[in-house]
């Protein structure tokens, strides 16, 4: 007959006492020890009660680093996933983070987090709202079956996401050509009551996305290649189909090539200017992936633009000061992190429950394009 035995006491051992001890000598899960000792509804008082007790009496105390890291009440979170390579660089999130600080504040601290994918990122969201360590969180970067979305549904966090370009195009921005313009839809109206749970969304439009690909196409460029991230990302391929649209509006066609990491974009770079029928153009993701394209087509014998022009997703100091300067888009991170921080405001509460204008998606203004000196009439 199998015997069982009381776990040793911590105390006895000479080592301090752990949430785990409390919750092998209570008999319940560390969720529900947590939900007990802070307070949380979610378990019953007669559980409460002997989650307490316990704990007294194997004397444990709350430990000054892990309440340090807590945080206090009304503290953000900015949580960041760095799998790829491409989709955001420490720059962009930067600016994204300083964006969020102008309108959050000193009464709303932020906190940034870099982790290595999203399911770690669910963990940790799981995790740290359970110990209430932070009041809200927001989050870049969401794939198409994301993790991060289902914790957030489940466990009614209050979040905000982050895209950097959404499609389809903004209602406001003409074709140029005359064409009817592509109405993007209005997030429905959302506050804390109607439903607590409901991430709100901010994107930047597709505005410079679209003056990408009208450029080229008036240029006279009738083949792009566009080199995309590879991850599938929520908002999908928006600034690729952008580019594309336009190019399409006036003859040419538009290839989009997915790449994860730099390597991706110079071998995928070499294989299509060593084509036959090689695009006259690139648009790459960002500034990285831009002078590596750049690169590639010096390597293989051709002139930067008059053989093949180059473009920037992103726009960078390095960009402006190569040679030739690289023509790429502007984007305003920061503007969209202040979008993001006002969002922030709205869903904990701080804007007296909504105002007329509190919707669960914005859009900001997409930025500007930068003509530079990769970019020129293909001959």
């Amino acid at each position: 007959m199998a015997t069982f035995s009381r776990p040793e006491s911590p105390i006895a051992t000479g080592r301090r006492p752990t949430i785990t001890d409390v919750a092998r000598a209570a008999g319940v899960s560390i969720a529900v020890v947590s939900y007990a000792l802070n307070g949380r509804p979610g378990v019953s008082e007669r559980t409460r009660r002997r989650v307490l007790q316990v704990a007294e009496d194997l004397g444990w105390r709350p430990s000054a680093a892990a309440r340090a890291l807590r945080g206090t009440p009304g503290t953000v979170a900015l949580l960041l996933v760095r799998d790829t390579v491409g989709a955001t660089s420490a720059d962009a999130d930067l600016e994204l983070a300083d964006g969020l600080r102008d309108v959050l504040g000193a009464d709303l601290p932020l906190a940034v987090h870099l982790v290595e994918s999203p399911s770690a990122a669910a963990a940790a969201i799981a995790t740290w709202w359970a110990e209430h360590r932070y009041d809200a969180f927001v989050m870049t970067g969401i794939r198409t079956d994301d993790p991060r979305l289902a914790v957030v549904e489940r466990l009614g966090v209050v979040a905000v996401l982050v895209d950097h370009v959404s499609w389809p195009r903004p209602a406001d921005l003409d074709d140029g050509r005359g064409a009817p313009r592509r109405q993007r839809p209005a997030g429905p109206p959302h506050t804390m009551s109607a439903a607590a749970w409901a991430p709100r969304t901010v994107a930047l439009d597709a505005a410079a996305d679209v003056k990408v690909g009208r450029h080229l196409g008036d240029l006279g460029h009738r083949h792009v290649a566009v080199l995309a991230p590879a991850t599938p990302l929520r908002s999908g391929h928006g600034a690729a189909d952008a580019v594309g649209e336009e190019v399409d509006r006036r003859g040419g066609i538009t290839i989009v090539e997915p790449c994860t990491t730099l390597e991706d974009v110079a071998t995928t770079a070499r294989r299509l200017l060593a084509a036959p029928d090689r695009p006259t153009a690139i648009v790459t993701s960002d500034d990285h992936g831009a002078l590596v394209g750049r690169a590639v087509a010096r390597r293989s014998g051709l002139a930067v633009p008059w053989d093949v022009s180059v473009v920037a997703g992103r726009d960078a100091p390095v960009l402006r000061l190569s040679t030739p300067p690289v023509t790429a888009v502007a984007r305003p991170l920061r503007a969209l992190g202040q979008e993001a921080g006002r969002q922030v405001l709205h869903a904990v509460g701080r804007h007296g429950g909504g105002s007329p204008d509190d919707v669960a998606s914005r859009t900001v203004p997409g930025g500007r394009l930068v003509i530079r000196g990769t970019t020129a009439p293909p001959r």
